[in-house]
């Protein structure tokens, strides 16, 4: 699944490379897309503020959810795939419901621009990258923030969690990637080799792996340093 700035997000088969879904549902640049983890669903944010919720089994738009007032930057889905999480230019994160569009949760109070928010594989917490240097746990129940990450020397841009739910991986503009524990918030590794900003970052399923890309165009992929991997 691909979203663009040509205001589209579209859907390709593996297998064969053809695109096989369009939506048409933003009036903007989109800048995230996430799959529900029961595949049911495809969750966009665009620049024109909107979060759109795409049926891949009816093949059109079923639902659209209205409340940021700038960019949507990021959105993920919930564990059980019954919540969205987005958040963006107006220094929010919002909690919705998939299935009526409701908005549930609103954290509030940061300083910059949110740049990525991912779920723990428990669904309890969403872990949030800030253009103010910062990693944050926020709490999906209480709404409240229990951690903070602070060592990055620049704008994090890029977040990513192990499938065991231990560990955090980071990257943004200081072109290193940093290796945080959830529990107690200490930075355990520091993976240096790119020359650009990081953009991107992602574990593979197996938690042996992680694959990084930056603004260069180079993308990076790393084995699990000894002792995070299960």
């Amino acid at each position: 699944v691909s979203g663009s700035w040509d205001n589209t997000v579209r859907v390709w088969s593996l297998a064969s490379g053809e695109q096989v879904r369009r939506s048409n549902g933003h009036t903007n640049a989109v800048d995230a897309v996430a799959v529900s983890p029961d595949g049911q669903h495809v969750v966009s944010g665009s620049w024109d503020t909107t979060v759109c919720v795409l049926s891949l089994a009816r093949r059109q738009q079923v639902r659209q959810l209205n409340g940021h007032i700038r960019a949507v930057l990021t959105v993920a889905v919930t564990p059980c795939s019954q919540h969205v999480v987005s958040g963006g230019n107006d220094r929010t994160v919002r909690v919705w419901s998939l299935a009526s569009g409701e908005e549930l949760r609103r954290f509030v109070g940061h300083a910059l621009e949110v740049r990525c928010a991912t779920v723990t594989p428990d669904g309890q917490h969403v872990v949030i990258a800030i253009e103010d240097k910062t990693l944050r746990v926020l709490s999906l129940a209480s709404g409240k923030e229990v951690r903070r990450f602070e060592g990055h020397a620049h704008a994090v841009q890029c977040a990513a969690i192990t499938p065991d739910g231990e560990h955090v991986v980071s990257g943004g503009h200081g072109r290193v990637l940093r290796m945080w524990s959830l529990a107690n918030g200490e930075e355990v590794r520091q993976l240096w080799d790119h020359f650009q900003e990081v953009w991107s970052v992602a574990v593979s399923l197996c938690g042996e792996h992680i694959a990084s890309a930056d603004e260069g165009c180079m993308v990076l992929a790393w084995s699990t340093p000894r002792g995070l991997a299960r």
